[in-house]
């Protein structure tokens, strides 16, 4: 009987701790283009991570976007770089990268991840601005 009681005390312990640096299950994490555009306009703490090939990003990307390719070989290292404390905004082209990297960022202790749905793909079909410009 003890034993059982130890082992489902540690089950507890161990499922409090897991869900401690979770983003809440009640926050919508994934943004309509509208909801992505309005908090990243508001939001002057706000990172926007475009998660695409270099390539694609000099094709057009979000003004004040800041390249960091999923694919690429240092993603990790470039994100570690990172504020977790602050809102991060991420899109790619469609959503499945991003997808991605948003969930391996909140793995990695990120405490605001937003995706964009659909990415550039849905924000150019609204008719949103993009740029080519540097930053």
């Amino acid at each position: 009987m003890k034993s059982i009681f130890k082992v489902s005390t540690l089950f507890m312990a161990i499922l409090l701790y897991s869900c401690g640096n979770v983003q809440s299950q009640n926050t919508k994490t994934v943004l309509s283009v509208t909801e992505f555009s309005e908090q990243i306009s508001t939001n002057t703490s706000a990172v926007i991570i475009d998660v695409r090939t270099p390539a694609e990003f000099s094709q057009g990307h979000l003004e004040k976007a800041r390249n960091i390719d999923w694919n690429g070989n240092d993603f990790d290292k470039q994100i570690s770089t990172l504020d977790k404390t602050k809102p991060v905004y991420v899109y790619c082209k469609s959503g499945a990268r991003s997808a991605a990297a948003a969930k391996k960022m909140r793995d990695s202790g990120f405490t605001e991840v937003y995706e964009l749905d659909g990415g550039i793909l849905k924000w150019q079909a609204a008719k949103l601005s993009t740029t080519t410009a540097s930053n």
